[in-house]
Protein backbone atom coordinates (compact mmCIF):
# COMPACT_ATOMS: atom_id res chain seq x y z
CA UNK A 1 0.00 0.00 0.00
CA UNK A 2 3.19 2.44 0.64
CA UNK A 3 4.26 2.36 -2.98
CA UNK A 4 0.89 3.07 -4.03
CA UNK A 5 -0.20 6.10 -2.11
CA UNK A 6 2.56 8.22 -3.97
CA UNK A 7 1.50 7.04 -7.27
CA UNK A 8 -2.41 8.19 -6.70
CA UNK A 9 -0.73 11.37 -5.55
CA UNK A 10 1.63 12.14 -8.30
CA UNK A 11 -1.28 11.10 -10.75
CA UNK A 12 -3.70 13.81 -9.20
CA UNK A 13 -6.18 11.13 -7.72
CA UNK A 14 -9.08 12.60 -6.26
CA UNK A 15 -11.81 11.68 -4.48
CA UNK A 16 -14.15 10.55 -6.57
CA UNK A 17 -11.29 8.49 -8.87
CA UNK A 18 -11.93 5.16 -8.61
CA UNK A 19 -9.62 2.24 -7.92
CA UNK A 20 -10.14 -0.59 -10.30
CA UNK A 21 -9.63 -4.10 -8.22
CA UNK A 22 -8.31 -6.26 -11.41
CA UNK A 23 -6.85 -9.81 -10.40
CA UNK A 24 -7.34 -12.08 -7.47
CA UNK A 25 -7.83 -11.92 -3.83
CA UNK A 26 -4.38 -10.71 -3.14
CA UNK A 27 -5.07 -7.64 -5.81
CA UNK A 28 -8.62 -7.28 -4.26
CA UNK A 29 -7.56 -7.00 -0.85
CA UNK A 30 -4.88 -4.44 -1.71
CA UNK A 31 -6.82 -2.14 -3.70
CA UNK A 32 -9.55 -2.58 -0.81
CA UNK A 33 -7.74 -1.08 1.49
CA UNK A 34 -6.04 1.88 -0.15
CA UNK A 35 -9.40 2.51 -1.98
CA UNK A 36 -10.46 2.89 2.10
CA UNK A 37 -7.65 4.98 3.12
CA UNK A 38 -6.76 7.39 0.52
CA UNK A 39 -8.13 10.70 1.19
CA UNK A 40 -10.65 8.55 3.58
CA UNK A 41 -12.46 6.54 1.14
CA UNK A 42 -12.39 6.18 -2.95
CA UNK A 43 -14.93 4.39 -5.22
CA UNK A 44 -13.84 0.77 -5.35
CA UNK A 45 -14.84 -1.40 -8.27
CA UNK A 46 -13.59 -5.51 -8.24
CA UNK A 47 -13.26 -7.18 -11.24
CA UNK A 48 -12.17 -10.34 -9.85
CA UNK A 49 -10.55 -12.86 -12.11
CA UNK A 50 -9.82 -16.06 -9.84
CA UNK A 51 -12.96 -18.37 -8.51
CA UNK A 52 -11.75 -17.24 -4.86
CA UNK A 53 -11.90 -13.52 -5.61
CA UNK A 54 -15.22 -14.48 -7.73
CA UNK A 55 -17.11 -16.02 -4.56
CA UNK A 56 -15.50 -14.77 -1.50
CA UNK A 57 -12.75 -12.05 -1.54
CA UNK A 58 -14.60 -9.48 -4.02
CA UNK A 59 -17.63 -9.34 -1.73
CA UNK A 60 -18.74 -8.18 1.76
CA UNK A 61 -16.39 -5.43 2.25
CA UNK A 62 -13.64 -6.64 4.09
CA UNK A 63 -10.10 -5.44 3.06
CA UNK A 64 -6.83 -6.14 4.84
CA UNK A 65 -3.57 -6.51 4.78
CA UNK A 66 -0.70 -9.10 6.07
CA UNK A 67 1.57 -7.92 8.60
CA UNK A 68 4.14 -9.44 11.34
CA UNK A 69 3.12 -12.64 10.36
CA UNK A 70 0.15 -12.46 10.66
CA UNK A 71 -2.74 -12.74 8.02
CA UNK A 72 -5.31 -9.90 7.64
CA UNK A 73 -4.46 -8.35 10.64
CA UNK A 74 -4.48 -4.68 9.21
CA UNK A 75 -7.95 -3.67 7.56
CA UNK A 76 -11.09 -2.31 7.45
CA UNK A 77 -14.73 -2.54 6.44
CA UNK A 78 -15.06 -1.02 2.85
CA UNK A 79 -17.90 -1.94 0.40
CA UNK A 80 -17.27 -2.20 -3.43
CA UNK A 81 -19.74 0.17 -5.70
CA UNK A 82 -19.70 -2.73 -8.33
CA UNK A 83 -18.30 -6.46 -8.38
CA UNK A 84 -18.34 -7.60 -11.96
CA UNK A 85 -17.51 -11.39 -12.05
CA UNK A 86 -16.61 -12.91 -15.86
CA UNK A 87 -16.78 -16.64 -15.14
CA UNK A 88 -14.83 -16.76 -18.91
CA UNK A 89 -11.74 -15.57 -16.67
CA UNK A 90 -12.25 -19.35 -15.17
CA UNK A 91 -11.06 -20.68 -18.67
CA UNK A 92 -7.08 -20.67 -18.15
CA UNK A 93 -7.49 -20.69 -14.47
CA UNK A 94 -4.45 -23.01 -13.15
CA UNK A 95 -6.00 -26.20 -11.45
CA UNK A 96 -4.65 -25.41 -7.92
CA UNK A 97 -5.78 -22.02 -8.09
CA UNK A 98 -9.20 -22.95 -9.17
CA UNK A 99 -9.40 -26.11 -5.98
CA UNK A 100 -8.91 -23.26 -3.97
CA UNK A 101 -11.70 -21.35 -5.30
CA UNK A 102 -13.85 -24.59 -4.70
CA UNK A 103 -12.58 -24.95 -0.59
CA UNK A 104 -14.63 -21.52 -0.67
CA UNK A 105 -17.58 -22.84 -2.37
CA UNK A 106 -18.03 -25.76 -0.43
CA UNK A 107 -17.44 -24.01 3.10
CA UNK A 108 -20.89 -21.93 1.55
CA UNK A 109 -22.19 -24.89 0.61
CA UNK A 110 -21.49 -26.47 4.13
CA UNK A 111 -22.56 -23.63 6.33
CA UNK A 112 -25.55 -22.24 4.28
CA UNK A 113 -26.87 -24.72 1.79
CA UNK A 114 -27.71 -28.31 1.54
CA UNK A 115 -29.40 -27.90 -2.02
CA UNK A 116 -25.39 -26.71 -2.68
CA UNK A 117 -23.78 -28.92 -1.32
CA UNK A 118 -25.65 -31.54 -2.36
CA UNK A 119 -25.36 -30.07 -6.07
CA UNK A 120 -22.04 -30.07 -5.63
CA UNK A 121 -22.13 -34.05 -4.65
CA UNK A 122 -23.78 -34.86 -7.74
CA UNK A 123 -21.82 -32.61 -10.30
CA UNK A 124 -18.50 -32.93 -9.27
CA UNK A 125 -17.34 -33.74 -12.95
CA UNK A 126 -19.28 -31.02 -14.62
CA UNK A 127 -17.61 -28.85 -11.91
CA UNK A 128 -14.32 -29.80 -12.51
CA UNK A 129 -14.86 -29.66 -16.64
CA UNK A 130 -15.75 -25.64 -15.66
CA UNK A 131 -19.00 -26.01 -17.74
CA UNK A 132 -20.43 -22.61 -18.17
CA UNK A 133 -23.62 -23.11 -17.04
CA UNK A 134 -22.93 -24.89 -14.23
CA UNK A 135 -20.17 -22.79 -12.95
CA UNK A 136 -22.63 -19.80 -13.04
CA UNK A 137 -25.31 -21.54 -10.88
CA UNK A 138 -22.80 -21.91 -8.47
CA UNK A 139 -21.18 -19.04 -8.36
CA UNK A 140 -24.37 -17.40 -8.16
CA UNK A 141 -25.73 -19.35 -5.19
CA UNK A 142 -22.24 -18.99 -3.44
CA UNK A 143 -22.26 -15.21 -3.77
CA UNK A 144 -25.72 -15.04 -2.80
CA UNK A 145 -25.46 -17.33 0.59
CA UNK A 146 -22.54 -14.74 1.35
CA UNK A 147 -24.32 -11.74 0.38
CA UNK A 148 -27.44 -12.72 2.41
CA UNK A 149 -24.79 -13.41 5.63
CA UNK A 150 -23.33 -9.90 4.84
CA UNK A 151 -26.26 -8.01 4.74
CA UNK A 152 -27.32 -9.21 8.69
CA UNK A 153 -24.06 -8.75 9.85
CA UNK A 154 -21.88 -6.24 8.15
CA UNK A 155 -19.17 -5.48 10.68
CA UNK A 156 -18.54 -9.24 11.95
CA UNK A 157 -19.88 -8.80 15.02
CA UNK A 158 -22.18 -11.82 15.23
CA UNK A 159 -23.98 -14.04 12.63
CA UNK A 160 -21.20 -13.48 9.89
CA UNK A 161 -18.21 -15.31 11.74
CA UNK A 162 -20.03 -18.41 10.45
CA UNK A 163 -18.41 -17.28 6.82
CA UNK A 164 -15.23 -18.53 9.17
CA UNK A 165 -15.86 -22.06 8.96
CA UNK A 166 -12.53 -23.87 8.23
CA UNK A 167 -10.42 -20.46 8.87
CA UNK A 168 -9.79 -20.74 12.29
CA UNK A 169 -7.45 -23.90 11.86
CA UNK A 170 -6.92 -22.60 8.25
CA UNK A 171 -5.31 -19.16 9.12
CA UNK A 172 -3.17 -21.01 11.59
CA UNK A 173 -1.73 -23.09 9.20
CA UNK A 174 -1.16 -20.45 6.70
CA UNK A 175 0.48 -18.53 9.74
CA UNK A 176 2.65 -21.34 11.01
CA UNK A 177 3.95 -22.26 7.18
CA UNK A 178 4.52 -18.33 6.59
CA UNK A 179 1.91 -18.67 4.16
CA UNK A 180 3.54 -21.12 2.05
CA UNK A 181 0.08 -22.87 2.27
CA UNK A 182 -2.44 -21.79 0.15
CA UNK A 183 -5.67 -20.49 1.24
CA UNK A 184 -7.90 -22.97 -0.10
CA UNK A 185 -6.05 -25.82 0.94
CA UNK A 186 -5.78 -24.60 4.51
CA UNK A 187 -9.50 -23.46 4.95
CA UNK A 188 -9.94 -27.31 3.43
CA UNK A 189 -8.00 -29.11 5.65
CA UNK A 190 -9.69 -26.33 8.49
CA UNK A 191 -13.12 -27.28 7.42
CA UNK A 192 -12.22 -31.26 8.15
CA UNK A 193 -10.67 -30.32 11.06
CA UNK A 194 -14.28 -28.67 12.46
CA UNK A 195 -16.46 -31.52 10.98
CA UNK A 196 -14.09 -33.73 13.17
CA UNK A 197 -14.32 -31.21 16.17
CA UNK A 198 -17.92 -31.12 15.86
CA UNK A 199 -18.51 -34.98 15.49
CA UNK A 200 -16.26 -35.19 18.68
CA UNK A 201 -18.40 -32.61 20.86
CA UNK A 202 -21.92 -34.71 19.46
CA UNK A 203 -22.91 -31.66 17.19
CA UNK A 204 -22.93 -33.39 14.11
CA UNK A 205 -22.99 -36.90 12.87
CA UNK A 206 -19.59 -39.25 11.40
CA UNK A 207 -21.30 -39.19 8.10
CA UNK A 208 -21.98 -35.79 7.74
CA UNK A 209 -17.93 -34.81 8.19
CA UNK A 210 -17.16 -37.93 5.82
CA UNK A 211 -19.36 -36.89 3.40
CA UNK A 212 -17.82 -33.45 3.95
CA UNK A 213 -13.80 -34.81 3.55
CA UNK A 214 -14.76 -36.12 0.43
CA UNK A 215 -16.13 -33.13 -1.37
CA UNK A 216 -13.38 -31.90 -0.42
CA UNK A 217 -10.90 -34.55 -1.71
CA UNK A 218 -12.76 -34.71 -4.84
CA UNK A 219 -11.84 -31.65 -5.78
CA UNK A 220 -8.26 -32.63 -5.39
CA UNK A 221 -7.54 -30.30 -2.25
CA UNK A 222 -6.18 -31.92 1.15
CA UNK A 223 -7.87 -33.18 3.98
CA UNK A 224 -5.03 -33.42 6.41
CA UNK A 225 -2.20 -31.37 7.45
CA UNK A 226 1.27 -32.36 7.07
CA UNK A 227 4.18 -31.85 9.46
CA UNK A 228 2.13 -29.64 12.32
CA UNK A 229 2.88 -28.69 15.82
CA UNK A 230 -0.21 -28.99 17.76
CA UNK A 231 1.18 -26.75 20.28
CA UNK A 232 2.16 -23.86 17.87
CA UNK A 233 -1.11 -24.26 15.97
CA UNK A 234 -2.88 -23.63 18.78
CA UNK A 235 -0.57 -20.78 19.71
CA UNK A 236 -0.78 -19.24 16.15
CA UNK A 237 -5.31 -19.19 16.65
CA UNK A 238 -4.60 -16.97 19.82
CA UNK A 239 -3.79 -14.63 17.02
CA UNK A 240 -6.94 -14.48 14.98
CA UNK A 241 -9.04 -12.03 14.82
CA UNK A 242 -12.46 -14.16 15.78
CA UNK A 243 -10.43 -14.33 19.17
CA UNK A 244 -12.62 -12.28 22.23
CA UNK A 245 -11.73 -12.19 25.61
CA UNK A 246 -8.94 -14.71 24.88
CA UNK A 247 -11.53 -17.77 24.09
CA UNK A 248 -11.17 -19.27 20.22
CA UNK A 249 -14.12 -18.96 18.49
CA UNK A 250 -14.75 -22.40 16.15
CA UNK A 251 -17.46 -22.28 13.82
CA UNK A 252 -18.69 -25.97 13.95
CA UNK A 253 -21.18 -28.05 11.57
CA UNK A 254 -24.47 -29.61 12.64
CA UNK A 255 -25.55 -30.35 8.88
CA UNK A 256 -24.96 -29.79 5.49
CA UNK A 257 -26.14 -26.42 5.75
CA UNK A 258 -26.04 -25.68 9.01
CA UNK A 259 -23.61 -24.72 10.88
CA UNK A 260 -23.02 -22.71 14.69
CA UNK A 261 -20.73 -20.37 16.41
CA UNK A 262 -18.63 -21.94 19.48
CA UNK A 263 -16.25 -20.64 22.01
CA UNK A 264 -16.15 -22.70 24.95
CA UNK A 265 -14.06 -25.28 23.40
CA UNK A 266 -11.64 -27.01 25.42
CA UNK A 267 -7.93 -26.93 24.84
CA UNK A 268 -7.98 -31.03 25.52
CA UNK A 269 -10.70 -31.56 22.84
CA UNK A 270 -8.76 -29.71 19.52
CA UNK A 271 -5.15 -31.12 20.60
CA UNK A 272 -6.82 -35.35 19.87
CA UNK A 273 -8.48 -33.47 16.96
CA UNK A 274 -5.28 -32.04 16.19
CA UNK A 275 -3.29 -35.62 16.75
CA UNK A 276 -5.59 -37.42 15.13
CA UNK A 277 -5.12 -35.68 12.08
CA UNK A 278 -1.45 -35.87 11.75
Amino acid sequence: AAHIYPQLINHFAERNTPILALGGGVIGDLSGFVAATYQRGVPLIHLPTSLLSQVDSSIGGKVAVNHGGVKNIVGSFYQPRLVIADTGCLKTLPEKEFACGMAEIIKSAAIGSSELFRLLETNTQAVKDRSPEVMEDIISQTAAIKAGIVCQDETDRGIRNILNFGHTLGHALESTSSFSQSHGAAVAIGMCFAARLSVRLGLCENETALRLEKLIADFGLPTNPKDIDPDKIIEAMHHDKKVSDGRIRFILLKRPGEALIAENILKPDVLSVLEEMK
